[in-house]
């Protein structure tokens, strides 16, 4: 492949400026018409109303807690809700100028004609770009930022000086626009300080640079108690092992395939093309791509459909448009198979109106966000009571007792519609700092980026009376340093300072049992299982369990177990999860046992364990009810390798005329 222009020297633009100007009023054409807002984007917007009305920098007025994740956007955002008045069109006002700056920039520095009728054809026509131009989310600003890093890189490799400076700073405000988009910034970083000489030029390029991110990390710490935003420990906490991610990850790259092909196809094409070429940056800006999504592979993705492709496909039409300069007959060529891939579409954003409703939510648990919320929440279908101005009431110097809701899931629009004086509990953890810190409930069938956490007993009054009044004696001890970080009016109290700092190092989570909060407060002991239940035992008699959910049972991990036995309600069906440490070891379901020679209460089942079982081990059965009177119990549960029931495990064999393999195991 040939590179005809080897330089990002100046030129002129491919398109006349006019022509170019007309294509940016497009775009906005197609923003207007599919501008929306999502409930992410609301929580922030109840952060501005707050922080514009004297309550601080706050999402519940009555603790210090961040739930946004970009510092930078919401500045912006604030600043533009001082200028317009109106905290919806204030969002809708930024989001375009910055979209369309972005989508300005992109154009005037295609290298020819046909990339840049490419840019704009990719882009207009590209779901990922076009929904997350709007929602109020930081995307165009992470657009916008991604531009200048790859014009910095493309000047500086013609200029051959590395400049390290301009990529630490960079970086910086790509992270405090999002954490995970400095990722972008990470090869441009690395290879612009090694190539700086000597080592203290480079030393002072990371200081200079990295100033804006260190400063509102060290703001962060002093104000909220903790350097990064509340959602970040919410999502460390979920409990899901690495592997069940990378796979949920893989089915977020298979819904954007199935959507919105033509994003996906590109960022390949982009990264192939530039690693064809012999030019640094591109090269560099291929290696950014790729980290980028191993990343977004490795966390699971998200549920908002598309949301994590808009930043890595725009950097793919910069590469597309800027870099890989072949042939105009190569391009049109590219430009016609790749409008091919974008009429494969589900939606075509360029044709989309005020008809788009798509609020379903598949298997996945993966969304079309903008198909949720188009209905209420977009300039084409919203009333003009959605958006006119809330009337938001001003900090007076002291605050009602607030009431308190349940949330999880729409909490920026409970907090937009609610006011500042009803404290959302949210108990997916995005918005409260102790229920972040808990560990989330087990759930095999979760769904990425809601996970619920177990509301422990006295919380909810706590919130309402502001005190602690946690049953938990140890959780108590824990919500009392978080109390005293979160809700102490002096931010420079030595005891608050003090317990920031052994919060951060971890002094008090030995005070969460993980165990116990991650299944809900039902967790018991094989012991406590270990009773030969007779048949037709009724669901009441002493000693029979009740269920009304999973229940986890703790058993030793040994590996080589075959056989397990469970006394369960006969005209039900359950599902048994085997866990060892944080994986999902293994699942099998047990059916009602069949009419013919079912009878009344609770029948034994021996069964094999699965292979995976046998051959891992597990730490924890969780036995779920599925389907049936919703009147579940389980009696005894027998897991081979347990000295005090073995002897029952084999005799129920036996006379479920199931022979023993006389290969006992030695445990």
């Amino acid at each position: 492949m040939s590179d005809a222009i080897p330089s990002h020297s100046p030129r002129r633009p491919a398109l006349p400026r006019t022509l170019t100007l007309l294509l940016v009023f497009v775009f906005l054409a197609v923003l207007l018409r599919t501008g929306w807002i999502g409930d992410d984007a609301a929580i922030s917007l109840r952060t501005v109303l707050n922080v514009t009305h004297g309550f601080g920098l706050t999402f519940n007025v009555a603790e210090r807690v961040q739930t946004f994740t970009h510092p930078l956007w919401l500045l912006l955002l604030t600043a533009t809700y001082f200028i317009v008045g109106n905290i919806y069109y204030a969002t809708f006002a930024l989001s375009f100028l910055v979209s369309a700056a972005a989508f300005w920039v992109a154009l005037r520095n295609a290298a020819s004609p046909a990339q840049a009728w490419l840019v704009a054809g990719i882009l207009l026509f590209s779901r990922a770009f076009i929904d997350y131009s709007t929602s109020g989310l930081e995307n165009p600003l992470g657009h916008l930022l991604l531009a200048w890093l790859v014009v910095t890189a493309l000047r500086q490799e013609a200029a051959d000086e590395p400049k390290p400076t301009t990529f630490w700073l960079i970086g910086s405000l790509l992270y405090l626009t999002r954490p995970d988009l400095v990722l972008f910034a990470v090869p441009f970083i690395v290879m612009s300080t090694l190539q700086a000489r000597p080592f203290t030029r480079a030393l002072r390029a990371a200081l200079v640079g990295l100033a804006p991110a260190a400063a509102w990390t060290l703001f962060s710490l002093l104000y909220y108690g903790f350097a990064f935003p509340n959602t970040a420990y919410a999502k460390l906490g979920t409990g899901i092992s690495r592997s069940s991610l990378a796979n949920q990850g893989f089915v977020y790259f298979i819904d954007s395939l199935d959507k919105d092909p033509l994003t996906l196809v590109v960022i390949a094409f982009a990264i192939v093309t530039a690693v064809a070429t012999r030019r640094p940056a591109a090269r560099r800006a291929a290696a950014a791509l790729a980290l980028y999504l191993a990343y977004v592979l490795s966390i699971g993705g998200d549920f908002m459909g598309g949301r994590f492709f808009s930043a890595p496909l725009f950097v793919a039409v910069l590469v597309v448009g800027w870099v890989a300069v072949q042939t105009q007959r190569f391009w049109i060529g590219a430009g016609a198979v790749l409008a091919l891939v974008a009429s494969a579409a589900t939606h075509i954003s360029l044709y989309s109106d005020s008809r788009f409703d798509d609020a379903a939510i598949r298997s996945t648990g993966i969304t079309d966000e903008r198909g949720i919320f188009f209905r209420d929440w977009s300039l084409a279908r919203g009333t003009r009571q959605r958006f006119r101005s809330n009337g938001w009431p001003r900090y007076t110097g002291a605050l009602p007792a607030p009431e308190v809701e349940e949330v999880c899931g729409l909490l920026g629009a409970s907090g937009l519609d609610r006011g500042p004086y009803v404290h959302l509990m949210d108990v997916c953890g995005l918005g409260d700092p102790l229920l972040a810190r808990m560990p989330a409930i087990f759930d095999d069938d979760w769904r990425i980026g809601h996970f619920k956490r177990m509301v422990p007993a006295g919380y909810e009054a706590s919130l309402a009376a502001n005190d602690n009044e946690l049953t938990d004696p140890q959780l108590r001890a824990y919500y009392d340093a978080i109390r005293q970080i979160t809700r102490e009016p002096r931010l420079w109290s030595a005891d608050r300072l003090r317990t920031i700092v052994r919060m951060n190092t971890g002094r008090y989570d030995r005070l969460i049992n993980v165990q116990y909060y991650r299944h809900a407060g039902k967790l018991e002991g094989l012991n406590a299982f270990a009773h030969q239940t007779p048949e037709g035992t009724s669901i009441d008699a002493p000693g029979i369990h009740r269920l009304d959910g999973p229940v986890a049972i703790m058993c030793d991990d040994i590996a080589g177990r075959r056989y397990i036995d469970a006394s369960l309600d006969s005209n039900d069906d359950y599902k048994l999860t085997f866990i060892k440490g944080r994986d999902v070891v293994a699942t099998m379901e047990i059916g009602k046992v069949p009419e013919h020679r079912r009878h009344a209460g609770l029948a034994s089942h021996p069964l094999e364990l699965p292979p995976e079982a046998t051959r891992r081990g597990f730490d924890t059965v969780v036995v779920e009810p599925i389907a049936g009177d919703e009147q579940y119990a389980i009696g005894h549960l027998f897991i081979e390798g347990t000295p005090a029931t073995d002897d029952a495990l084999y005799a129920n064999r036996r006379a479920f005329d199931e022979p023993i393999d006389p290969r006992t195991p030695e445990f």
